[in-house]
């Protein structure tokens, strides 16, 4: 008879242990409490549909008919973290409009931080009450840095090229509009490079000249505003997934957004077993920061892969991209929140108001600077 297994996914070559994924490699390795941690191969040529990558915790309904593979038929989803609909919120959703942006925010051939003047002077147009900035924002693979074509150190370059702007911008803007800073593990102002990371400290944000007002996330985090939830995970996860992802005729079968719903789905913000050898280190002591607290709203995945704003069973999925590429502009974006009331079907993510929030809420425009 079929059973439902739950365990995560392996991936296992004894030929070529650095082989990539495929269907002939896949592992399923049982909990400690129901199976002993026992590896089987999983046999998923049955299986009409999938997504599958290593680490992944899966409900699997199948046959073991040999005792040594187990032949998937499909796969279960899991249950969901709560998502609350706009009734049952302890806070009222009220309507706020947000700039999102990821670094670097200068060119590669220059410290001059022209994309970031842009992007405060399209910002103070804009007049948001939700500002989120996220690092790196002095890249430790800048080339003049990396090479040591200035004299300048990390510190400074801060204060005198990023704080000037961000100064502008605090004063630009209603003392009511937050604004965020979110650390990255490849800035050189931040002193721990691995993931997740705490906040800059405010004794960090004084000496590098932040102005008052401007307050420092943790990477990753959580908050709320107005009423709605927002996870931000400012590490290159989905460029790792993308890697180690092997599908059939999944259910979300834009893959991008597929990869950022992963998380959502495993309730993680770093679900794979193991980063590349290049990416900064996963502390898998501090697991419990790196599990998601609540169904996000709106998950802010940023990656160098192409930009994408996408809604999937009432989360609005999000790569605002980096606002410079190179030596060009690259993107940021503009996101719109709306009270369900006043909702008009008119547009690719309105609908009928009595959804949960905020599929039918919410509008994201992906701007070029």
């Amino acid at each position: 008879d079929a059973v439902t297994a739950v365990g995560r996914i392996l991936n296992i070559n004894l030929d070529d242990p650095a082989a990539p994924i495929s269907n002939d490699t896949l592992f399923l390795e049982t909990s400690r409490r129901l199976g002993n941690g026992r590896r089987i191969l999983l046999d998923v040529q049955a299986s009409p549909s999938f997504s599958l990558f290593p680490g992944q915790v899966v409900a699997v309904e199948g046959k073991n008919i040999k005792g040594s593979e187990f032949a998937a038929s499909q796969f279960r989803p899991l249950p969901r973290l709560p998502h609350s609909s706009i009734g049952d919120r302890p806070n009222a959703i009220q309507p706020f409009d947000g700039i999102i942006a990821c670094g670097p925010y200068t060119l590669s051939d220059n410290l001059e931080y022209e994309p970031l003047r842009d992007l405060i002077d399209q910002t103070l147009t804009t007049q948001p009450s939700l500002v989120l900035l996220l690092g790196p924002f002095v890249s430790e693979a800048h080339p003049m840095l990396r090479e040591g074509q200035t004299d300048l150190m990390p510190e400074d370059v801060f204060s005198t090229k990023v704080s000037p702007h961000l100064a502008r911008l605090r004063e630009g803007l209603p003392i009511s509009s937050s604004i965020y800073l979110v650390p990255s593990a490849d800035d050189l102002c931040s002193p721990y490079v691995s993931f997740p990371q705490p906040p800059f400290s405010r004794e960090l944000l004084a000496r590098a000249g932040v102005p008052d007002g401007i307050e420092s996330l943790s990477n990753p985090a959580q908050i709320a505003v107005n009423g709605v939830n927002i996870a931000i995970s400012n590490i290159d996860a989905l460029f790792h997934l993308v890697k180690e992802e092997v599908s059939r005729l999944p259910a979300l079968s834009d893959r991008l957004p597929r990869l950022a719903w992963h998380l959502v789905e495993q309730r993680h913000f770093y679900p794979l077993a193991t980063p590349p050898p290049d990416c900064a280190g996963i502390l898998a002591s501090q697991d419990a920061r790196l599990r998601m607290l609540v169904a996000p709203d709106i998950m802010v995945t940023p990656s160098q892969l192409r930009q994408f704003a996408r809604m999937h069973e009432n989360a609005v999925l999000l790569n605002p991209g980096h606002l410079s590429k190179g030596l060009s502009g690259g993107t940021f974006v503009k996101l719109a929140v709306r009270a369900p009331s006043s909702m008009e079907a008119s547009g690719p993510m309105l609908g009928d108001s009595t959804k949960l929030f905020p599929a039918e809420c919410t509008s994201v425009e992906i701007v070029r600077i």
